[in-house]
C-alpha cells in the first residue's frame, strides 16, 4: 500500500478500478456511498506493461473524475481500491505498486479477488471469469487460492482469447479441407482478405484482446446454425465446465461466473451450483480499499 505524503488521512472519496486485457473501468463513491461518476480505459492487465497500466488506471480513473465533476486536486482525497489482472504475481503487484501513485492511499489486488469480494459482499465464496481472460478463485477460511489465470496461450481456458484462437485455427482447417466447410471460417478469413500471410502476420503481433474480439462472432454463427460454431462453443462450456467442477472439488460450495463469455454460456451450465454475484468487482475493490482487515495477495 502507498499513501499520500500531503494528506494520509484526508480520504473524502472512495475510487474502485476494474482491469483486465480488455476494459479498465473506474467508479467513484463519497464518503456516504453515493455514486458520483463512472469512466472507461483500454484493458489494465500488468502483464502487458507496468507503465501502460498505470496510464490506463489513471485514464480511467479521471474519464470517472469528469462525470463526476471533480477537480484534478481530488485525486489526493481519494481512496483507491485497484482490481487489475495479474497483480497475483508478485513482480507485477510489486512493480506496480513502486510507481508513484495520486492516491491518498493505494490498495491492490487481483481482478478475480476483487470481483469475489463484490460478488459474495465482502464476503467468502468462489467465482471464475471467463471473459477475455479466464481465472476461478476460491476465497475461503481467510485463504486465496486461484486456477487457471497464467496467461494466454498456456492457461485461460474457457476464455475470450481461447475461443477466438480456436475459431482461427479451425476455420484454417476448414480452408485447407481438413474440416467441412463452414460459415465462420468463410467470415473470419474474409476479415483478412483471404490472405494467409496477413492472417500469420497478424497472429505474430496479436495479444489476448485480439483473439478475444472474434469470440462474438462465434456466438453469432452459432445462432446462425453453423456447426463449427456449435462445436466450438461446446468446447469451451466443456472447459468451464472443468474449471468449476475442480473449484467445487477443492471445497466450493456454490460459484459465481462472471465476465462476458461465462454470462452468455450460463445457460448451458444450468447444472452446476452457480449463484448470481451480489455486485461487480468495481463494488468489491471499494469494499476493499475500505475493510483493511480483508487479505492482501503480497503481504
Amino acid at each position: 500500500m502507498t499513501k499520500h505524503p500531503a494528506l494520509p488521512d484526508n480520504i473524502a472519496y472512495w475510487v474502485g478500478v476494474d482491469g483486465g486485457g480488455t476494459h479498465t473501468r473506474a467508479r467513484i463513491r463519497n464518503q456516504k456511498g453515493e455514486l458520483l461518476g463512472e469512466g472507461r480505459a483500454p484493458g489494465s492487465n500488468l502483464e502487458l506493461g507496468i507503465d501502460l497500466a498505470q496510464r490506463h488506471v489513471l485514464g480511467a480513473v479521471r474519464d470517472a473524475m469528469t462525470a463526476a465533476q471533480l477537480p484534478d486536486s481530488a485525486l489526493a482525497r481519494m481512496s483507491a481500491g485497484l482490481a487489475l489482472a495479474s497483480a497475483e504475481l508478485e513482480s507485477c503487484y510489486r512493480d506496480f505498486l513502486a510507481q508513484p501513485l495520486p492516491f491518498a492511499e493505494t490498495r491492490l489486488i487481483s481482478d478475480a479477488f476483487g470481483a469475489c469480494l463484490g460478488a459474495f459482499g465482502g464476503g467468502e465464496g468462489a467465482i471464475l471469469i471467463a471473459g477475455t481472460g479466464s481465472v476461478g478463485l476460491i476465497f475461503q477460511g481467510g485463504r486465496i487460492r486461484t486456477c487457471s489465470g497464467r496467461g494466454f496461450p498456456i492457461s485461460d481456458l474457457g476464455s475470450g482469447a481461447w475461443l477466438g484462437l480456436r475459431a482461427i485455427q479451425q476455420s484454417l482447417l476448414c480452408h485447407d479441407g481438413i474440416l467441412a466447410p463452414s460459415l465462420l471460417a468463410v467470415r473470419l478469413l474474409d476479415h483478412f482478405g483471404r490472405d494467409q500471410a496477413a492472417l500469420v502476420r497478424w497472429a505474430a503481433q496479436a495479444i489476448p484482446a485480439d483473439y478475444g474480439r472474434f469470440a462474438p462472432w462465434v456466438f453469432d454463427a452459432a445462432t446462425d446454425e453453423d456447426s463449427l460454431a456449435q462445436a466450438l462453443l461446446s468446447e469451451t462450456r466443456d472447459q468451464l465446465e472443468t474449471l468449476i467442477g475442480g473449484m467445487l472439488a477443492q471445497g466450493a460450495s456454490q460459484v459465481a461466473l462472471l465476465g462476458g463469455i461465462g454470462e452468455r454460456l450460463r445457460p448451458r451450465l444450468g447444472h452446476l451450483p452457480l449463484v448470481t454475484p451480489q455486485a461487480d468487482a468495481l463494488e468489491g475493490a471499494i469494499l476493499f480499499a475500505k475493510r483493511k482487515e480483508l487479505p492482501c495477495l503480497h503481504p
